[in-house]
């Protein structure tokens, strides 16, 4: 059920990532605000290098449908995921089966396509400081008005030329990411990460700390 909430602090604690929705849709109104919030996000110089494109017509759906499976194949050979049997109730069962059931619909949500223009100077991964702030400004607005929301690599792989194509994205913009939005079938829940004193230092690197195999309390998968 949607659970809208103004507490920054229970937008910030429980934005996980939804991988199930319902078929209810989103209206213009609750989508505008959220874009809305991208817009408010801060970014170099203020130059607002960027343009969201709303995926809902059924030609552009059925390209982030391609799009999402041809990711797939990607995300199967780096997590080692494959479809989990009927039978089994894991915890890394019910997390593959919403990362399988988010693709296997991806062709039925709204989406959102976040795109930047390409400086000459300056790295694509140095301007994503100017637009990754408005992904999730967009992204924490959804879950304060109770949508759910994921962020994607379908607008990455071999998928970026599917999506560029469907929408008509020129070559002098790059494609910053892509974020499903919908009601979610399900209730928010905490997000697990570790702990701020895992990954916080002061002043001076701590090697031990430093090692990614340190603390994996974070149990991924669940957004």
């Amino acid at each position: 059920m949607p659970h809208p909430t103004s507490d920054v602090w229970e937008v910030l604690s429980t934005a996980r990532s939804i991988r199930r929705f319902t078929d209810e849709p989103v209206h213009d109104e609750t989508l505008t605000r959220c874009l809305a919030a991208a817009t408010w996000a801060p970014n170099g110089a203020n130059a607002q290098l960027w343009r969201f494109i709303v995926l809902d017509a059924p030609s552009q759906r059925a390209a982030v449908a391609e799009a999402a499976r041809i990711a797939l194949q990607t995300i199967e050979s780096v997590y080692g995921m494959s479809r989990p049997a009927d039978d089994d109730n894991s915890r890394a069962a019910r997390n593959n089966r919403a990362t399988y059931e988010l693709h296997d619909r991806a062709g039925e949500h709204t989406s959102v396509l976040f795109t930047a223009f390409k400086n000459e100077f300056a790295s694509e991964y140095l301007q994503g400081g100017s637009i990754y702030p408005a992904m999730q400004n967009f992204y924490l607005a959804a879950r304060a008005q109770g949508l759910g929301a994921c962020f994607t690599s379908w607008a990455s792989y071999d998928g970026e030329k599917v999506l560029r194509d469907a929408v008509g994205v020129p070559d002098d913009w790059f494609l910053a990411g892509h974020v499903v939005v919908g009601w979610p079938r399900g209730n928010f829940g905490a997000v697990r990460r570790r702990s701020v004193t895992d990954v916080v230092f002061r002043n001076r690197w701590d090697p031990e700390r430093a090692d990614i195999t340190y603390g994996r309390g974070a149990r991924p998968g669940r957004g």
